[in-house]
């Protein structure tokens, strides 16, 4: 048996014995109606619910109840709110920017998740040919079960960054110490977002935190995510080993970023903390990082406030205070802008 895609190929029965073995085809017709409804028409529950003549509660229920019979042996290992999160995010429930940063998080942290969505994808794939959310590349160590982001993440997803996956990121770990390594990393760094947590400082010219966005439910003409500038990051130091690249994403009138950064020293007895920045008296904090460990990477997201546009800088601090009132010493800076 060949390797092409003939009639004769493993491709080509492989396939063949894929579409036999479909479980959608043994779903309820009231769950099959419900998914196709949601992906097919990229309806959300409360048009489905209108359509059909019955609760929103109902269609969300019977479009879970088949979810967990596509995949039943990779839902067994999560529980059911974490099921929920994730069927809602693969049926283009979750249109907040903030929780779809929330649910990639989760995907990109627990192995366990991460293969339910896989599979759940596969089984999807013919009511929604190249329209199903995307699912991060790799996850984490295998047996983490129904492990959680270490906390929710504030921020945005998109498929704009999230392309090398985790070998890129150990790739990026093996970069020369000079400062051409900057350039490689924004191909090299994998965009893999993880928790933060937004700081609730004050000071300088700017002391809002930059808050999750809400909105209607998900339909066919949500806005997808796209990448409107990258930022490399050094350090203000000659001798300085660190390096980072940030990513501006847009989604309508929402900006959220991107960082992943490698080199920087474990954060014991400190945290590092991401801002926007003109000057000591013009400044805005927008995220703290969780701890960094010994292999020296910082990565995560978070939504940008509606005055970024303003500042005209990027940087990262190591800050001792658990509430700073402005920027303690720079460790990366990066000129910003949206555009």
């Amino acid at each position: 048996m060949t390797d092409s895609a003939g009639p004769g190929s493993r491709a080509f029965w492989a396939a063949k014995v894929s579409k036999k073995m479909s479980r959608l085809d043994d779903l309820p017709p009231d769950q099959r109606a419900a998914l196709s409804l949601l992906l097919l028409q990229g309806k959300n529950y409360a048009e489905v619910a209108k359509l059909l003549h019955i609760g929103e509660r109902a269609v969300h229920d019977r479009a879970h109840a088949a979810l967990a019979v596509l995949a039943p042996r990779e839902a067994r290992a999560l529980s059911a709110e974490r099921r929920d999160e994730i069927g809602d995010y693969l049926l283009g429930q979750r249109p907040a920017l903030a929780d779809r940063l929330r649910t990639r998080s989760l995907l990109d942290g627990s192995a366990a998740a991460h293969a339910w969505a896989r599979a759940l994808a596969d089984e999807l794939a013919p009511l929604a040919p190249g329209a199903l959310p995307e699912i991060p590349d790799g996850a984490g160590p295998p047996g983490d079960g129904d492990r959680a982001p270490a906390s929710p993440p504030q921020g945005a997803g998109s498929s704009a960054l999230a392309s090398a996956g985790r070998s890129a990121a150990r790739a990026a770990a093996q970069l020369p110490s000079s400062r051409v390594g900057g350039a490689i990393l924004l191909t090299a760094i994998a965009a893999v977002i993880v928790a933060v947590v937004l700081l609730t400082t004050g000071g300088g010219g700017g002391h809002r935190r930059a808050s999750s966005t809400t909105g209607a439910r998900a339909s066919a003409t949500t806005p997808r995510a796209s990448e409107t500038r990258r930022i490399t990051l050094t350090s203000p130091n000659a001798s300085g080993r660190a390096l980072g690249v940030a990513a501006v994403l847009q989604e309508g009138s929402t900006y959220a970023f991107y960082l992943a950064a490698e080199r920087l020293a474990p954060s014991k007895g400190f945290f590092y903390a991401v801002w926007l920045y003109n000057s000591p008296t013009s400044f805005q904090a927008l995220s703290k990082s969780p701890p960094v460990g010994s292999d020296g990477r910082l990565q995560g997201g978070a939504l940008l406030p509606a005055d970024a546009g303003n500042y005209r800088q990027m940087i990262v601090t190591r800050e001792t205070n658990e509430r700073p009132t402005r920027p303690g010493p720079v460790v990366l800076q990066g000129s910003f802008g949206l555009h």
